[in-house]
């Protein structure tokens, strides 16, 4: 909940407007991993009321980089972005929040009463004349080189909340993906591409013209149909999940499985060959769904045994899925989803994770047998990074989906293939080591 105190104070200050050099210096060190180096930049722009480096400092604290872990801290920081507007800071902070005890929240707000922003006296000073003073003093779109074009837009990306990186002028799949996202948000041709366009446009954008396009619709009531982070080291009770085939055990991180490469047919290595990893997740669709057929029809075993489980929580047909999962091997594919009816093989949606390949995330539909994608993130998601990684995918009455990794949207879509209520969550893995720290899934 947003403090009333808060929001007053920060109106005082006012917005902060282009990106900080601290802010911008920061995500420099965070780029390369220098944490303490990021932690100390973010720390002098939050304090002077920078809502997008107290979201940077929120993840350092949660993650505990460059600092010791601090949930109190770092929801503290969280909250102070949402209050200044910060488009995936309430998201975290209530993520958070669901993984601290009710003293460490009420610590963690009365830390958000009592913050003051560090602001020096001559930004106090700033009427709101010098404020668009400032904003026009930009420099002119026209006299800019090819570098500093692409400097402005990676700098203008960052103060809207998209991570382009460095503001370095160099035109990388950081800041492409930063474009992409921001065009689809915009509901503009997601080229990728840098043009004084694109600049002159990012720079009439506001921060709540972005949040208000890019959430998705608010529900008008929720109810928990999931909610399991495997802390009783049991995954067959409370809730119960159910295993299909394969191996899975809870370790200190949450569900795992396991699945090497083994044997396979000719028509097997055709399909899962590690040279076209891009088919991987594919393929695995099509075995489970052969699985299915040709053990209906006693046609002999499956060509292939993937490690699946589910388990039963009845959700309507709008659902949020928020879950944490850290993938540790490549070649592989994982696939995560909601079905239908008693049978967890069966119609529903699946998202395909797809391990160093392209498309790196799908988002397939399910129903009888047919298999049809209807989203495809065109981009490479490497998640092996030793990390866990949050992924929140959402569905509206009205069809309208939406998936994220890490804060950032991959895909969105709006498909009303399946009307019905959802029966459960099932999770098949194919070939690579995963882990399912957490996982709610609510309607």
């Amino acid at each position: 909940m947003i403090i009333k105190g808060i929001a007053l104070s920060l109106a005082l200050i006012g917005s902060v407007g282009l990106a900080s050099a601290d802010y911008a210096e920061g995500m420099r060190h965070y780029e390369q991993q220098a944490y303490r180096e990021a932690l100390q930049e973010f720390g002098d722009a939050a304090r002077r009321g920078d809502a997008d480096a107290q979201y940077m400092l929120g993840r350092l604290h949660e993650a505990g980089n460059g600092t010791a872990q601090d949930f109190v801290e770092a929801h503290k920081w969280y909250n102070l972005a949402a209050a200044r507007g910060h488009r995936h800071a309430a998201d975290a902070r209530d993520s958070l929040a669901e993984r601290m005890t009710a003293g460490q929240v009420a610590e963690a707000q009365q830390a958000t009463r009592g913050w003051q922003p560090q602001a020096p006296p001559e930004r106090q000073e700033q009427t709101a004349s010098s404020q668009q003073q400032t904003a026009t003093s930009r420099p002119d779109i026209e006299s800019l080189s090819d570098r500093q074009g692409i400097a402005e837009i990676q700098r203008e990306l960052n103060r809207l909340g998209y991570d382009a990186g460095p503001v370095d002028g160099v035109m990388g799949s950081r800041t492409r993906s930063a474009i992409r996202a921001y065009q689809a948000d915009m509901d503009i041709a997601r080229n990728g591409r840098a043009s004084a366009d694109l600049l002159k446009r990012l720079r009439q954008t506001e921060q709540e013209q972005v949040a208000e396009v890019s959430e998705p619709p608010t529900m008008a009531s929720s109810r928990v149909a999931l909610q399991d982070d495997f802390s009783d080291g049991d995954y067959r009770r409370n809730p119960a999940w159910t295993v299909l085939s394969g191996d899975f055990e809870v370790d200190e991180n949450g569900l795992r499985s396991i699945v090497a490469a083994g044997r396979r047919s000719d028509r097997d290595t055709r399909d899962l060959s590690t040279d076209r990893p891009e088919e991987l997740g594919l393929a695995v669709l099509e075995l489970i769904l052969e699985q299915t057929s040709n053990n209906r029809q006693g046609e002999g075993p499956p060509p292939s045994n993937p490690a699946q489980i589910f388990v039963n929580a009845p959700v309507d047909n709008a659902f949020r899925m928020e879950l944490e999962l850290a993938s540790r091997q490549r070649p592989g594919s994982l696939q995560l989803g909601l079905f239908q009816g008693n049978r967890p093989n069966g119609t529903g949606y699946r998202l395909v994770y797809t391990a160093g390949a392209r498309p790196g995330l799908s988002l397939i539909r399910l129903i009888s047998g047919n298999m049809e994608v209807v989203a495809r993130h065109e981009g490479q998601l490497d998640l092996e990074d030793g990390q866990f990684h949050r992924i929140v995918w959402t569905r509206d009455e009205n069809g309208r989906m939406q998936v994220r990794v890490d804060d950032q949207r991959l895909l969105r879509v709006q498909d009303n293939g399946l009307r019905d209520p959802f029966q459960g969550v099932v999770m098949a893995n194919r070939q690579g080591d995963y882990t399912l720290r957490r996982i709610r899934l609510e309607e």
